[in-house]
This record gives structure tokens, sequence and C-alpha cells, in this order.
């Protein structure tokens, strides 16, 4: 079989493809940007079985060109300005990568001669903040999107509906609450911390900069999460929207302290104003109800399983 990864450069598409290559045969097409940097797939790109295809959501042409070259029998759609402090500062990218980007590639599917299965990964974050009584999160709770990001996201997920409704193409939605490992950028905030200790580590300043410690996060890990968007993959479950998270809760800060303990240096924790959000969403716990029952699945790693893998990573990095 052939699998197109968009995005397979980055954190998540570079693990999907890893995943690939150790339990199946299929051959891997790569959309990657012109120039980008391909640290997190340097291993791959003499694999016979990999072939990585140049081009950038926001320009329709090279999308279709690369279908046209790939001839997909399933597609993993990870590419997307995905950081949502980003998206501040860039709305208007942010939006014509998620979500023009999206339509791109579904409208050049559709016009194709193909049909592959297409897992669609949006996120958690269209939920926007919850109400207490709507905790723990169902696929059915309202879109409350709070950022150019996930609102951004909004329209890929709803552009994925679409087709699937209008078209019948074979699309399943995932939106996946946070998850965390090894190639995670440390724009993102346990990551950072993880970073930061790596970092202090070696130069002597035991200084851990962070943003707001109060926010709720279900995490899981990303081998989990790679797991669950392949058991997607193999599904029917076309037009199906899935909730997919970990099973242990806790504070953003919860998780700086528990790194801060796996280093035996006196790290302090200091509030970096830049790192706050203008609009945060800080209540996120998942019911991931739906997609446990209809696949069988469950998490296999822990939230410690997450930060030690990221304090390794950093370890051997800075």
């Amino acid at each position: 079989m052939k699998v197109f990864i968009t995005g397979i450069t980055g954190f998540v598409g570079s693990h999907m493809a890893d995943y690939i290559l150790e339990h199946t045969e299929d051959e891997i097409f790569g959309f990657k940007r012109w120039m980008e940097d391909t640290t997190n797939i340097n291993h791959l790109i003499d694999n016979p079985r990999v072939t990585l295809i140049d081009g950038d959501l926001t320009d329709y042409a090279s999308v279709e060109r690369a279908i046209k070259m790939c001839s997909p029998d399933k597609v993993f759609h990870f590419a997307a300005q995905s950081f949502p402090e980003v998206s501040f500062k860039t709305p208007v990218i942010t939006l014509q990568t998620n979500t023009i980007g999206t339509t791109h590639l579904l409208e050049s599917i559709k016009e194709s001669e193909y049909n592959p299965v297409i897992v669609s990964v949006s996120t958690s974050e269209v939920y926007g903040m919850p109400k207490e009584d709507e905790i723990p999160i169902k696929e059915t709770n309202p879109i409350r999107a709070a950022n150019p990001y996930s609102i951004s996201k909004v329209g890929h997920d709803l552009m994925s509906q679409y087709y699937f409704n209008a078209y019948g193409m074979k699309i399943i939605t995932t939106r996946m609450f946070s998850h965390e490992g090894a190639r995670r950028g440390k724009e993102f905030a346990v990551s950072s911390f993880a970073h930061q200790i790596a970092k202090g580590e070696k130069s002597g300043e035991y200084v851990v900069k962070h943003g707001n410690l109060d926010s709720v996060r279900t995490y899981s890990h990303i081998d989990d999460a790679i797991e669950a968007y392949w058991l997607c993959s193999e599904s029917d479950k076309y037009g199906e929207v899935y909730n997919i998270g970990g099973s242990e809760t806790c504070k953003v800060g919860d998780a700086l302290d528990s790194m801060i303990s796996k280093s035996d240096k006196p790290f302090k924790k200091v509030l970096d104003k830049e790192r706050l959000r203008p609009t945060d969403i800080t209540l996120q716990i998942p019911s991931t109800t739906k997609f446990r029952t209809d696949f069988n699945w469950k998490p296999k790693k822990t939230m410690d399983d997450i930060w030690n893998d990221l304090l390794k990573y950093w370890r051997e990095r800075v």
C-alpha cells in the first residue's frame, strides 16, 4: 500500500513514518515544504520505502501534483501551523495553512482518480474553554474556538466533515488532546520545560521560565497517539469524529514539578509574561469513550514515560 503523510518532518508525522516502517511493508510518500528542516526524518531520507515530495498546502498545484505522484491508499493529514502562540501574530498564515490548505488537500483528492482512507487530524482546541458541567469533553460539546489556531482548525474539521457528507470520501476526523514525547518542539510548554532543564544542567543556570501553570491537561504519549491514528486508518468509520487522549490529568505546573524532580540540580521556576497567551484554554479533560469502545484501544504509556522521554531527548541534544 501507498501512504501519503502531510507534515512528515514534524513531531507527529515523523513518528508515524517510523511506525509504518516498523510495522508494515507500505511505501511512504512524505509531503514537506521546500527547504523544510528535516532533522526529525534525517534517519529516513535514504530509506528506499520513503519518498519525499516538496510542496506547500497553500499551493494547490503542488498538492495536486503530490497526490498524482503518490496515488495513495491512505492519507494522514498532520501538516499545520500548529503553534497557538504563533497564531496570534500570524492569523492569516495560520488560516491559509490550516483551513485553505486542508481544503486544497481534500479537493485535490476528490478531483483525482483515487479514493484513499483519510485520517484528518483536527485538535481538541476546537472546543475552546468548556463549562464545568461539560467535563469531560465529548465529541458533541459546543465548538468555542478561542484563538486563531483553533479557529483555523475548526475550518479544517468542518471541511473534512463536508467532504464526507457531500462526496462520500473516506474521511475519519480526530480531535487529539495533549500528546507529547521525543521530537516535540520546544515551543510547546512541557517540551520547553525539558529543554530548559537539560540546557540548565549543562550551563549551570538553574531557571525554568514558564507561562500559565494552572491550566489542566490530559496527556498522552506520542506512541499511543500514533497507534490510535493507525487504527483509524485501518477502519471503515468514515464520517466519524473521535476524541483521542490519555488517561492521566494534571496541571501544567505539576508536569513541571515532576520534571524538575528528575534533575539533581536546584531549579527555580520563573514566570515569563511573554509565555502567557492573550486568551487561554485552561481546562482540557476529554471523554474518549467513543474511540475506546469502537477500537478497543487504551493508552499504554504514562505521563512519567512522557517526562522521561522528553528529558532524555533534550539531554542528548543540548
